[in-house]
């Protein structure tokens, strides 16, 4: 231990003497760290709030929508001419499967009408980042979302078409403060509803607040009647406890069956589950990971390569010194862990720099994203602390077996 300790008092004291020398050679020691940490935040981060997301909308139920991605997303070129799903199909996936419960409808209405955003307005307050939705009276019950006040849709009101909404948290914030929003009226593209309900706070989201917050949802009748035959329609199927397999199945041939596929033609609509959209994205983000380790990789090789060159250098330049060293009865095993500390220090430092520079950049982005965590996961700090003493270590062998191989007359000699 005293062999050890005594190593690293005379590395460290080598780095302290040539500063500015040591920060050039960590450099790509750094980046490489800042890189790996940073984006293992940001995509562990991103699962996150994604699974998140998903899991409240249900761990049981199956989404079916006619399109495959993100509903809001536009359409692909082989996707675009695609038949929306119907709303009567949620009843006859009811009537015709064993292993639904039941089936929640959700219409995702045009963010614009006539060339002109969709824009709330209450009183003199408006905002325009409402995202209008229709909901069956039993959507709320399918999704599991919960209400801070007021009450669902009945069946009657949805069937009518009744001049009802329920608004999710930050909208209500928006347009009404601090004030109840129940019993309270808002306007909608020329019409106006009364609010029955009040959404609780919906968590996950992607790379911010869940737009659930933000939604208006109205009847399915009234959605109808004001925006006439609906375009984007999702179907939240709920399974039985236990039977979402099964329900899976079902569903998909239900659906085939409601559109009259032949047993050759490939669907036209897609099924998914929580767990399958949060499979999706751990296979991107794997990808993703996978790219980002190449790349850090090159900055790492750069940061060896400026730690071998430096360690080069000192050895060069001490050679004096350690054939004095070895004269005065030092262990060439000695001198070997000495540069090896050198070089595994200067590469630590390196490390610890690029996991508090990217911990900074992290706390950047939660000014931006305010979901956005900046707590870098405990395995990215350790493997970047790892990865980079390891790479110090080799970097720096060769001279410090150079320097411990020194014949101590020849190296007294030295100039």
């Amino acid at each position: 231990m005293g062999a050890v300790r005594e190593a690293f008092q005379l590395a460290w004291g080598s780095l302290r003497d040539q500063p500015l020398r040591s920060a050039l050679a960590v450099l790509g020691i750094v980046i490489g760290v800042v890189t790996v940490v940073l984006v293992a935040s940001v995509l562990t981060n991103a699962r996150n709030q994604i699974a998140l997301l998903f899991r409240e909308l249900g761990t049981e139920n199956v989404f079916a929508f006619h399109r495959s991605g993100d509903p809001y997303s536009p359409p692909s070129a082989a996707e675009a001419n695609r038949k929306s799903l119907e709303i009567q199909f949620a009843r006859e996936i009811e009537r015709l499967s064993t292993a639904v419960r039941e089936v929640g409808v959700q219409i995702l209405l045009p963010t614009a009408v006539n060339g002109r955003p969709l824009v709330a307005r209450a009183g003199g307050v408006e905002s325009d980042s409402v995202l209008a939705e229709g909901a069956s009276s039993n959507f709320f019950a399918v999704v599991g979302a919960e209400f801070v006040a007021g009450r669902p849709f009945t069946d009657l009101e949805d069937r009518a078409g009744a001049r009802v909404a329920v608004v999710g948290s930050s909208l209500a914030r928006a347009l009404y403060g601090a004030d109840s929003s129940i019993g309270r009226t808002l306007s909608l593209a020329g019409e106006t509803y009364t609010v029955v309900g009040e959404l609780a706070v919906r968590r996950g989201g992607f790379f911010g607040e869940n737009r659930q917050n933000s939604v208006l949802a109205l009847p399915t009748g009234a959605a109808r009647r004001r925006f006439g035959r609906p375009e984007n329609v999702v179907l939240y199927a709920r399974a039985m406890p236990g039977e979402r397999d099964r329900a899976f199945v079902e569903v998909e041939a239900i659906l085939r069956l409601l559109r009259n596929l032949e047993a050759d033609q490939e669907n036209d609509f897609t099924l998914s589950t929580a767990d399958q959209i949060i499979g999706v994205f751990d296979q991107v983000g794997g990808q993703i990971g996978l790219a980002t380790v190449a790349l850090a990789g090159v900055s790492l090789l750069i940061g060896a390569i400026g730690i071998a060159n430096v360690m080069i250098i000192s050895v060069t330049e001490r050679t004096r010194e350690i054939g004095l060293r070895l004269a005065l009865g030092a262990k060439r095993a000695n001198v070997l862990a000495q540069f090896l500390a050198e070089a595994a220090i200067l590469a630590g430092l390196g490390g610890v720099v690029g996991v508090l520079a990217a911990g900074l950049l992290g706390l950047a982005l939660k000014l931006v994203v305010q979901s956005f965590s900046a707590v870098p996961p405990s395995w990215s700090v350790a493997a970047g602390l790892i990865i980079s003493i390891g790479v110090g270590v080799v970097a720096g062998w060769l001279p410090a077996r150079r320097a411990a191989a020194m014949d101590p007359a020849e190296a007294l000699r030295h100039e």
